[in-house]
């Protein structure tokens, strides 16, 4: 429920952006915005990553497995380096 909520948070967002509605009139709005970001990049890696243990301990092995189960953790890692980039970007912002 948790990770529908927040998916629905983020394309209403995307939406927003899209339509023109969201706008940044500030620079501390900016910066507040790459902060949320950087900490959602944060929990959806996170999320991925207990997602991956679990589905290990339910399932056993098999070729469909493995490859699932490294697809998560590229994607896992994918979300990390983005919240590192979106944090240096906002440690740049100072």
């Amino acid at each position: 429920m948790h990770a529908r909520t927040a998916a629905d948070g983020l394309a209403r967002l995307v939406r927003d952006v899209r339509a023109g509605r969201a706008r940044w009139t500030h620079p501390q709005h900016v910066r507040q915005s790459t902060d949320e970001l950087a900490r959602a990049a944060e929990a959806i890696a996170t999320v991925v990553g207990e997602m991956t243990a679990a589905l290990a301990l339910l399932e056993q092995g098999g070729p469909h497995t493995q490859q699932r189960n490294a697809a998560l953790h590229q994607a896992a890692q994918g979300a990390t380096i983005a919240a590192a980039q979106l944090r240096q970007a906002r440690r740049i912002m100072h």
